[in-house]
């Protein structure tokens, strides 16, 4: 007859190894997606001049990619199941700090090669431990300091972190540009939502149709049509529900509405008003143009 504490061991390893499997393949899942992100973001404002993309606002744009990815990919396993997934937490706080570094280092760098630089540091982050051999013998070493009653508590706990981590899904890549155009526009809100910068602007005729909607910020432009085609897939219904300051206009009264689409400033017609915070008024302008 065989040992069984040597076949309890035996599965207790096995079921270490496909932890670490687990936790490896969810890493690189969603470092792909921020990388891709940042790759596509770079694309887009790669021209912008170092006063309108200045390493705080760089910085900001990437932490909230970042944020998004914790958000969607993390977060929302960690509220359904109650675990923690400290390595998957661990890395994002360690890219955080990357950013962070890389953001208090830079010193007149053109933007491409800013960004060039904080993927670099980033991608560094994400690949510690790459092969999973530091996290295996750190779980072993924990293993072998129980004893044999304590270790069915300690793999048991282990199981569900299991389950949790083969939850985890990278973010649609789409919907991390979406949060980091936005960002961009926000870095560059003055504060002044009907004659500033840092906006979406959407025009309607005084005969209730759509004229116009662009993006008032550094690179407006290729922002919008940026947005214009990511917004979809990411499940943006409308320039309404982006996350940044909107200035609303039904001919030549105006009224501003924030992120969350609060009112930020009243219109001065009651009725203009009621047009431009219907919903099915915003339904209008679903695209830039």
């Amino acid at each position: 007859m065989g040992d069984p504490s040597a076949d309890d061991y035996n599965t207790d390893m096995q079921t270490i190894d496909q932890y670490v499997s687990a936790v490896v393949e969810a890493k690189s899942k969603i470092s792909a997606s921020f990388l891709a992100a940042i790759d596509n973001f770079q694309t887009v404002v790669t021209s912008a001049s170092p006063a309108d993309a200045q390493p705080n606002v760089l910085g900001a744009v990437m932490k909230c990619g970042l944020k998004f990815v914790e958000k969607s990919a993390v977060a929302g396993v960690q509220s359904a199941t109650g675990m923690d997934l400290g390595p998957l937490v661990d890395v994002i706080h360690a890219v955080s700090d990357e950013i962070d570094r890389a953001t208090a280092a830079a010193r007149n760098l053109a933007v491409a090669q800013w960004i060039t630089s904080v993927r670099s540091a980033i991608v560094n982050a994400y690949t510690q431990d790459q092969s999973g051999v530091s996290l295996h013998d750190q779980i072993v070493q924990t293993y072998n300091q129980y004893d044999e009653g304590g270790r069915g508590g300690y793999i048991g706990g282990i199981e569900n972190e299991l389950f949790a981590m083969k939850t985890v899904q990278a973010p649609l890549v789409e919907s991390v540009e979406v949060a980091m155009y936005q960002e961009w526009i926000n870095q560059h809100f003055n504060n002044d939502c009907i004659d500033g910068a840092g906006i979406v602007c959407i025009q309607y005729g005084d005969d209730g149709t759509l004229d116009s909607a662009s993006v008032v910020a550094p690179l407006g432009d290729k922002i919008a049509g940026a947005l214009n085609n990511r917004m979809s897939r990411a499940s943006v219904a409308n320039l309404m529900y982006l996350n940044v300051v909107k200035k609303v206009c039904k001919g030549s009264d105006c009224m501003c509405f924030e992120g969350n689409n609060t009112v930020r400033k009243a219109a001065t017609d009651d009725q203009n008003q009621a047009f431009m915070a219907n919903p099915d008024t915003w339904k209008l302008a679903s695209q830039f143009s």
